[in-house]
């Protein structure tokens, strides 16, 4: 069950990435799914899932989306391409309740028209073809083979340093520092050498958490990782040990 203080507001519109939410990874289960929507209804309020990253799930049963399991026209699911393809092609799609559909196309219209047509005709072919669920399948094959090695060479040369998290889907990890006081190293040595982990607490308003490094691995071959990996976990012991 989702509750609130009886003295605050209920809400409009609840955002959320039940698939894999960034940065920490989480996978929202299916129990809290149904009780966000029940939740939604009880407020008359409007759930907007953003399901960036549901196409690269790696263990576990596949979940619904929160607009599959909504029976009360509550969810407004937005798709993009920019991961599944890539960025600079900017195409993304909503499936909002009836009700919505006419405002939103207002609201499109007075933004910016529409998205460029020759890349959505382009895209649509794709789609109708055939293209597109044979490319999911490789490239879901292809970053979780990276991805388990990332894993098997991140714990093999960083695990004196880091705690990595394993999230069940997503394209990217967050590694949990061991000890606080070596971060103004780390921060230091991954300048030296070239690498750009984002900093866990850079998403974060008031950052309480413990400090975290977050590491993408899709974009890199097997070769790469590894060079990058050694060349950060030798540099890692010469200045801490």
């Amino acid at each position: 069950m989702i509750s609130r203080p009886s003295k605050q507001r209920s809400p409009k519109i609840i955002y959320v990435t039940p698939s894999h939410q960034f940065p920490l990874g989480m996978t929202m289960s299916l129990a809290r799914r149904t009780a966000l929507i029940d939740f939604a209804r009880t407020c008359d309020a409007y759930i907007f899932e953003d399901d960036h990253n549901s196409e690269f799930r790696y263990t576990g049963p596949p979940l619904p989306c929160l607009q599959g399991l909504d029976n009360a026209g509550r969810v407004i699911y937005a798709g993009t391409m920019s991961k599944i393809l890539y960025p600079s092609l900017r195409l993304g799609y909503l499936l909002a309740p009836e009700q919505l559909v006419e405002p939103m196309i207002k609201i499109r219209a007075v933004m910016d028209q529409h998205s460029p047509a020759i890349d959505q005709a382009t895209l649509a072919r794709f789609l109708t073809e055939g293209f597109f669920l044979s490319h999911i399948k490789r490239m879901r094959k292809l970053y979780s083979d990276r991805r388990e090695f990332f894993i098997k060479q991140f714990n093999n040369l960083l695990s004196k340093y880091f705690i990595l998290e394993i999230p069940e889907a997503g394209l990217h990890f967050v590694a949990w520092l061991r000890r606080k006081v070596d971060l103004p190293v780390i921060t230091r040595v991954c300048a030296e050498i070239g690498i750009r982990p984002s900093p866990l607490s850079s998403c974060f308003i008031k950052p309480e958490l413990n400090p975290a490094l977050t590491f993408g691995f899709a974009a890199w071959s097997r070769a790469q990782i590894r060079e990058g990996l050694a060349k950060f976990a030798s540099s890692l012991n010469a200045k801490l040990h």
